[in-house]
């Protein structure tokens, strides 16, 4: 008898965009599922790429603003190898008290992916067949127009890294020049690394940091997180030394391809991206012709005075960030996401279920002593 061949296993990879309105979140997944139906067959192309739920809206139609969380799932092929890919896009961020109900949805939907897991782990037969939803990437869209991340990018990004892989990505990157570029970009980084020692991922941590329990308790008022925001503020000491200065430590040449993988990506981040330019009324990438008349652009931009490929390495970060996400760190946004955020939540969920038995002995032997005395 001749063994059943098995099929190929085929990995669940989940991108969540987040950011403030109009930064370019919904541009960026539409851009990012055009570059990748691009080398395949139209036949292929119409195979793999069948949007899934309510996600239709966005591959087709006008782009339109994001109003509430939806999801879509394509099947698509990356160094030969197949994989689910599954889009979050989330509605911008409002300010003021907004922010915090949003943010509490945003958690709570990359939450409740951990207790799908967790539910799953605690049958006693399993499901063979199980998805894996968890959050393995969250991409935080920058706003161009800040000259540095505000009290509202640090109070979401802080929370954030608490529960997923957050990578900073600056949108509508057009919008700037290359002098203003250059002076966001370090401005972020030291923000993030210096300043307020965000744990994002990829960056390097303190020892000491890395020891600290990051549970936080959701029965905490919003005033008391405001104190607590302040004083840990207040506390921090600023790191002297720049990501920069941090690197320089590494022979690159010397290191293996892990290393080498990590030192690309801090050097490149935050990303910048540029989306292309669609026709208002189908929603469908205007295809046109470069500067010089040369050669075809599918995915670029006319300004009148030119135009440019916005999938070129002399415009933006967009190849450097699909190959990140798709290619080089995916392996490890995975891991990480099991390794670090899942085991974090469960610990703590398990926590919460001993302390709450606990309180329930403790006042189940109080009842019992009152009613003796009686």
């Amino acid at each position: 008898m001749t063994p059943r061949s098995r099929k190929p296993m085929i990995s669940h990879f989940n991108v969540m965009v987040v950011g403030f309105s109009g930064v370019g979140k919904t541009s960026f997944v539409r851009t990012l599922l055009e570059s990748l139906k691009m080398k395949m067959t139209k036949d292929k192309r119409e195979t793999m790429f069948q949007p899934t739920g309510n996600g239709k809206a966005l591959i087709e139609g006008p782009l339109e603003r994001t109003l509430v969380p939806y999801t879509v799932s394509v099947d698509a092929e990356v160094d030969g190898e197949k994989m689910v890919l599954t889009l979050i896009d989330t509605p911008g961020f409002q300010t003021d008290y907004i922010v915090d109900k949003q943010l509490h949805d945003i958690l709570g939907y990359i939450e409740h992916q951990f207790d799908l897991t967790l539910a799953e782990e605690n049958k006693v037969k399993r499901n063979p067949k199980a998805v894996d939803t968890q959050v393995h990437a969250c991409l935080y869209f920058v706003d161009p127009s800040k000259t540095d991340l505000d009290d509202y990018d640090i109070r979401v990004l802080s929370k954030l890294a608490k529960r997923v892989n957050v990578i900073p990505v600056i949108g509508k990157a057009d919008t700037l020049t290359l002098a203003q570029r250059n002076r966001l970009r370090p401005t972020i980084i030291k923000s993030i690394y210096n300043t307020h020692k965000l744990p994002l991922y990829g960056m390097p941590e303190d020892e000491e940091e890395e020891n600290e329990d990051e549970y936080i308790d959701d029965s905490i008022t919003t005033e008391t997180n405001n104190d607590d925001e302040k004083t840990n503020k207040d506390d921090k000491v600023n790191r002297k030394e720049s990501l920069d200065v941090f690197l320089q430590q590494f022979d690159y040449e010397k290191e293996d391809d892990e290393v080498q993988t990590f030192i690309d990506y801090l050097r490149a981040i935050p990303f910048t991206f540029i989306a292309c330019e669609e026709d208002p009324t189908t929603g469908q990438p205007i295809k046109m012709k470069s500067t010089d008349g040369k050669t075809s652009i599918q995915l670029g931009r006319d300004y009148g005075w030119g135009t440019i490929d916005c999938l070129s390495d002399e415009y933006s970060d967009f190849n450097k960030l699909k190959t990140m996400l798709l290619v080089s760190h995916r392996r490890i946004l995975m891991s990480e996401t099991v390794e670090r955020y899942y085991e974090q939540y469960r610990t703590e969920r398990l926590l919460q279920k001993r302390a709450t038995k606990m309180k329930s002995m403790v006042v189940s032997k109080k009842i019992l002593e009152d009613l003796t005395q009686i």
